[in-house]
């Protein structure tokens, strides 16, 4: 379960600015010949459910329709009391309670006479859901994940702003680590603290404890830390997931160099675009790439690699978060940034 606090922020996500993302969608839905859209969420799965209302469900599985016209329904199995709760923190959407929420579409779709549905990751649906719909309403079900991820695509000036506050509580929460910590928990525990007082829904911390021997992360904090080392942090705020590395030592003269790497990348980052290109311009003079990869929003996942050294980015992104690994000076570098959320894309996104 989310630790943090579920809270409608008109002044950072608008109802005005969700019901717009929910007016692309059902533009996109009409103009496919579908009678609706079916997503599907549970606590690893909640990105598209969050991106078409604003709100994250967090607790166990269930179901948003979007029909062309109309405010979409939540479908949930919980009970009317939490219900009550959801729509104090969800204004844009129906809630509806059935111990069987695929049934409860079914009903749904019936009663616009439906007769062709698309389901966003059909093939990930689980089947009893599917079974329930269809023992109402035959109909025919086929995938709109590239409908959807169209759609989901767009740039959207609200998520964008989201994206850089939520970088924005990463990079200061790593102010609250300490370098000379003798064990990964030593440091992680006070970003995570951070973290969490700043208002993150969630927060998940790994470390890679000695560069010099090996970058895969872990998630301990009885790891004994070397001269350098990465921690990944990855939270969510406001329904919107960001993953931001950095490589730190307890050597002051590398330390003075690690900080230096990440205030150039921190300025040059935001502007760089979330297409799965590769620049010099995010690497210091002198340093050799060993890797790369770009993660980013996708169907109901908040963040999977889209792209990487040997994968072209197949469909465009509303923004990445990009990773390099790199090596300066003879010291490993990790990084993760977000990109495409620079100045020139906000003003895109606003026109």
């Amino acid at each position: 379960m989310r630790h943090g606090l579920i809270l409608w922020r008109e002044d950072e996500l608008s109802t005005a600015d969700v019901k717009a993302r929910q007016a692309r969608l059902q533009a996109a839905i009409a103009a496919a010949g579908l009678d609706g859209v079916l997503i599907y969420t549970n606590h690893v799965r909640s990105a598209g459910v969050t991106w078409v209302s604003g709100f994250t469900p967090y607790w166990s599985d269930g179901l948003v329709l979007v029909l062309r016209e109309g405010m979409p329904i939540f479908l949930t199995a919980l009970s009317k009391r939490v219900g009550e709760w959801v729509k104090s923190v969800a204004p844009t959407f129906e809630v509806a309670h059935s111990p069987f929420p695929g049934k409860l579409a079914g009903e749904r779709l019936a009663k616009v006479g439906a007769k062709r549905l698309g389901v966003v990751e059909l093939d990930r649906m689980p089947g009893g859901v599917v079974d329930e719909i269809v023992s109402v309403l035959p109909l025919e079900l086929s995938d709109a994940t590239e409908l959807f991820t169209g759609v989901r695509s767009q740039l959207d000036r609200a998520e964008l702003n989201l994206v850089r506050m939520t970088d924005d509580i990463a990079r200061e929460a790593f102010r609250a680590g300490d370098v000379t910590s003798k064990f990964a928990g030593d440091f992680t525990g006070p970003v995570e603290r951070a973290v969490r007082l700043a208002g993150a829904e969630e927060c998940y911390m790994a470390v890679a404890p000695d560069l010099s021997k090996d970058r895969r992360f872990i998630r301990s904090g009885k790891a004994e830390l070397g001269r350098t080392f990465a921690v990944r942090l990855s939270i969510a705020y406001n329904g919107v997931w960001v993953r931001r590395i950095e490589t730190f030592s307890a050597v002051s003269e590398i330390g003075a160099r690690l900080s230096s790497v990440s205030a150039a990348l921190d300025r040059a980052s935001p502007a760089q675009p979330a297409d799965g290109s590769i620049s010099a311009f995010y690497l210091p003079d002198g340093a050799k790439l060993i890797d790369w990869h770009l993660e980013a929003p996708h169907g109901t996942r908040p963040l999977k690699i889209v792209a990487d050294a040997e994968t072209r980015l197949a469909v465009p992104v509303p923004y990445g978060i990009l990773t390099t690994a790199f090596v300066l000076d003879d010291e490993t570098i990790v990084a993760s940034r977000p990109v495409g959320v620079g100045e020139k894309v906000l003003r895109e996104a606003a026109e």
